[in-house]
C-alpha cells in the first residue's frame, strides 16, 4: 500500500527515502513528482515538466523544470537524494552557461520556490539577462 504524499511528508522525507521511492519504478517516481509539482505554481504560460525516467539526466528522485515560452533557460527544482542532501533550485540555460544553483533548502518548502519562480518570471517579463537574474536573485540573498 502506497502513503499519501502530502506537503507535509514531504518537508520530513530524507534522501535515502526520496531514492527509495525513485528505485521502487517509474509509478512510484512520478507519484513523488506529481506531489512536488502539486505545491508549486507555474508563473503564466511557462511549462512545468517533470523527470519520470532521465530526461534530465537523471541525477535525482525529484527534478521539475520551469520554462518560459521563449525557453532560453530553465529552473529546474530538485529533490534530495545521492547527489545532493539539500532540496536546490537551479538555473540553467540549455548550453548550460551561465549555470547557477539559485538556493538550497534543508526541508521542502514550496512557498520559497513559488517566490522565487515568480521573481524570475517578472525579471524575465522586463528583458532582464539570464546573468543578470542569477545576479539580482544573489543580492535578494537566494543565489
Amino acid at each position: 500500500m502506497r502513503n499519501i504524499i502530502t506537503t507535509d511528508v514531504l518537508k520530513t522525507m530524507i534522501p535515502a527515502e526520496l531514492e527509495d521511492y525513485r528505485s521502487a519504478g517509474e509509478d512510484f517516481r512520478r507519484e513523488l513528482t506529481h506531489a512536488v509539482m502539486g505545491n508549486l505554481a507555474s508563473p503564466e504560460l511557462w511549462d512545468m515538466n517533470g523527470e519520470y525516467r532521465s530526461e534530465f539526466g537523471g541525477f535525482f528522485p525529484v527534478q521539475i523544470r520551469f520554462t518560459p515560452p521563449h525557453g532560453k533557460f530553465h529552473i529546474a527544482v530538485c529533490s534530495p537524494g545521492d547527489v545532493s542532501s539539500v532540496w536546490l533550485k537551479v538555473f540553467v540555460t540549455p548550453s548550460g552557461n551561465p549555470f547557477s544553483v539559485v538556493r538550497s533548502l534543508a526541508i521542502f518548502n514550496p512557498e520559497i520556490v513559488n517566490h522565487t519562480l515568480s521573481l524570475v518570471a517578472c525579471l524575465d517579463a522586463d528583458c532582464y539577462s539570464a546573468a543578470s537574474i542569477i545576479s539580482l536573485l544573489a543580492m535578494e540573498g537566494e543565489a
